[in-house]
């Protein structure tokens, strides 16, 4: 009986490591829970960090690539600030305030080709692929 019980704990606990694995494939009615948090990611030839609340509110920082400018925080290009809903496998950022007031009042989207528990890749309405992980 023991041992009976003792691999229905395994099994249990198999399957809810499984579950919070880090490369789990996010199922698209929870992309809106899932999203929220702190993301790293590439695009262009900038670097950008965004963070992504809960109550539909973003922030984002957005600065060139490169050793000094990741290693020291030279070259600080701006801080963008919105709300952010998704809808399917679009998420729309709309941005209430910039640095660079050319994008401010602006909204924006992608599309959601890929979502890992760790790992975003969104597709800009221009084409390009851009990867963003989860930062700790």
């Amino acid at each position: 009986m023991n041992m009976l019980r003792f691999s229905l704990l395994g099994l249990m606990l198999a399957l809810v490591l499984s579950s919070c694995a880090p490369d789990a494939t996010v199922e698209k009615a929870q992309y809106s829970a899932k999203i929220v948090g702190n993301w790293r990611g590439t695009v262009g030839d900038m670097t950008e960090g965004i963070s992504f609340s809960a109550d539909g509110k973003f922030v984002s920082q957005v600065r060139p690539q490169g050793f000094i400018s990741n290693t020291l925080g030279q070259g600080i290009t701006g801080t963008i600030r919105g709300t952010w809903v998704i809808t399917g496998n679009i998420v729309s950022l709309h941005i209430d305030s910039a640095e660079n007031e050319t994008v401010q009042n602006k909204t924006t989207a992608g599309t959601i080709e890929s979502f890992k528990q760790n790992e975003l890749v969104v597709r800009s309405s221009n084409g390009e692929t851009s990867t963003f992980v989860r930062a700790i």
